[in-house]
């Protein structure tokens, strides 16, 4: 059964400022806990919205993914993930030690694309947006460096390159 959707524009509008919000003042003040706090009214507001099975699931496991990451940014918590992510993709890495926060974002990119494609309703994809948008935000705050150094591999400038000529198309 569709969920009631009279005040949803405005609980949407809200969450989106709140995560705006949160982006600047975050990354403005180098506060990742801040856009990290931001996130939450999105996820819970999508765990209340989604019907299916799965996208209730991806929606659990955005806020617990969410809340372990609030604890690891408190922590400070830094792995050794480089062997991992080089098996991979080839990344111009300088330093071993990564902050485990990063970890988060991408898991919550990848929920948020998920609950993009996978669901129906407009406020939910919102939703999903947010989480997305915000995913990423994190993931600058956290390292701006990284993305900069991702964003500058000769696989990626192709791929861009190549994104560009094609034009944007439809993502369903």
């Amino acid at each position: 059964m569709a969920k009631e959707y009279r005040h949803a524009p405005m609980i949407c509008g809200v969450i989106t400022i709140i995560a705006i919000l949160g982006i600047v003042v975050g990354i403005w003040k180098t506060m990742p806990i801040v856009v990290a706090v931001s996130i939450i009214p999105a996820i819970v507001y999508e765990i209340y919205r989604t019907e299916g099975v799965f996208t209730k699931l991806a929606s659990w496991l955005a806020l617990i993914v969410t809340v372990v990451a609030l604890y690891v940014i408190y922590k400070n918590v830094v792995i050794d993930i480089v062997p991992f992510i080089t098996k991979f993709i080839h990344l111009p890495m300088t330093a071993k030690l990564v902050p485990a926060g990063l970890i988060a974002p991408v898991v919550l990119v990848i929920i948020a694309v998920y609950l993009f494609r996978r669901t129906a309703g407009i406020y939910t994809r919102w939703l999903a947006v947010v989480i997305l948008v915000t995913s990423v935000a994190l993931f600058y705050c956290i390292d701006p460096q990284m993305i900069k150094n991702l964003l500058s591999t000769p696989e990626v400038q192709q791929n861009i390159k190549e994104g560009v000529k094609k034009g944007i198309r439809t993502i369903h």
